[in-house]
């Protein structure tokens, strides 16, 4: 008998289709077997509804909760016994985050110790921005790290870059005046010079100014990040009289992907609730998890909960927390992020209650809260407080 188990009589919410229907979702050997719709004639893949039902593999009941594709937080710091470290396999699971990106924890000069660091995660799949400056978000609260340019060096990220290929999905700079002083601009445009030579997307980080939010959304193209999007530290709100401002459409026009990273000041509620209003939507929801903030960000499913308060849909969120960050570090093309059938297995299953929970039945009542209750990653079950589960389940391996 080949290892799996079926997950029956949940919502499933599909992220590239944007739906949510009642649905089973049948795992094997560590990769999605089929997504069998319980309403219509067949489950996607020629099959008659309900053949994969007849498998002898452990089903788990899931009425009444959600069922996505593992989250994928494009926002985390996880060089575990540094500054800002969190350990991914502590906070992963619980969450239901299934693949955290570091972002710029480590510079070149570190990135091989916080590969050391990440070796033996066996929960959440690991990947990373390397810093501009060489070394890191090391010590934020005693120093940041572009104070000293001779730490920006283009030759030191790129050396890193080549040297790491398959971990590093791009560059971050924390462009912003407490973290560079007077040394903002000339550090992003050595950002930019890494990034557009390796090919690989540049994050920047929204604070206070210099440089402004014009001057770094001139430098940013098409699948670029600007992360604490609506953060009020900028000065510089992204939209104003219902509509989002000239710089900011500009941008979202060519392709500069807008991300949330929540952290302890990147996230200002009434500018996100302002731009929601005004129909501009983040495109991908993240977290910012560290050392520092995990007390007020919790972890990236209270981040959802926020946007479901703020009338987004639960099938936009869980698409903002899935195949649309999966996407912009490149990770769609191995499955991440999707339920497509030979994807790997890396599901969430959320209890959703409250504003867009399917508990209000389109009533929506009460503050929306969202929680991880079950996680799998690549078909192995590393999280669950759900109440009985099967007699077996796929042996562990590492993800990495």
């Amino acid at each position: 008998m080949t290892a799996g188990f079926t997950l029956r009589g949940g919502l499933v919410c599909d992220p590239e289709a944007g739906t949510l229907r009642p649905a089973d979702v049948v795992v094997r050997d560590g990769r999605i077997a089929a997504v069998v719709d319980r309403t219509a004639g067949s489950d996607g893949d020629g099959r008659p509804a309900g053949e994969h039902r007849t498998t002898p593999d452990p089903v788990i009941d899931v009425p009444g909760l959600v069922v996505t594709p593992g989250l994928v937080d494009l926002h985390t710091h996880v060089f575990v016994g540094q500054d800002l470290g969190v350990d991914p396999d502590v906070v992963g699971p619980p969450s239901g985050v299934t693949t955290m990106i570091d972002t710029g924890s480590a510079g070149g000069h570190l990135f091989g110790a916080f590969l050391r660091s990440t070796v033996d995660v066996v929960g959440p799949r690991v990947r990373a921005f390397v810093n501009i400056s060489s070394i890191g978000t090391t010590s934020i609260l005693l120093s940041g790290e572009l104070t000293n340019l001779d730490y920006v060096d283009v030759r030191v990220c790129r050396e890193a870059v080549e040297a790491y290929p398959d971990q590093i999905v791009g560059v971050k700079i924390r462009a912003s005046h407490n973290v560079a002083a007077d040394n903002g601009t000339v550090a992003l445009d050595r950002a930019r010079q890494v990034a557009d030579a390796t090919g690989l997307p540049l994050m920047v980080h929204l604070g206070p100014q210099p440089p402004s939010l014009p001057q770094i959304l001139d430098r940013l193209g098409p699948g670029d990040i600007l992360t604490h999007c609506f953060t009020a530290l900028s000065g510089y709100p992204l939209t104003a009289q219902g509509r989002a401002v000239d710089v900011v459409a500009r941008a979202q026009q060519r392709g500069v992907v807008f991300d949330v990273g929540h952290g302890m000041s990147g996230f200002d509620r009434d500018q996100a609730r302002a731009a929601v209003d005004a129909g501009f939507l983040p495109d991908t929801i993240s977290s910012d998890l560290h050392r520092y903030s995990r007390d007020i960000v919790v972890d990236l499913p209270h981040v959802m909960a926020t946007f479901l308060a703020m009338g987004v849909s639960l099938t936009e969120v869980v698409r903002r927390t899935t195949v649309v960050p999966a996407t912009v570090v490149g990770l769609d093309r191995l499955g991440v992020g999707t339920l497509r059938p030979g994807a790997p297995a890396d599901l969430a299953v959320l209890r959703v209650t409250g504003t867009g929970g399917p508990e209000t039945a389109g009533h929506p009542t009460g503050v929306p809260t969202v929680t991880a209750v079950l996680t799998v990653q690549q078909g192995r079950i590393v999280h669950r407080t759900l109440p009985g589960h099967p007699t077996s389940y796929p042996e562990g391996h590492s993800t990495r």
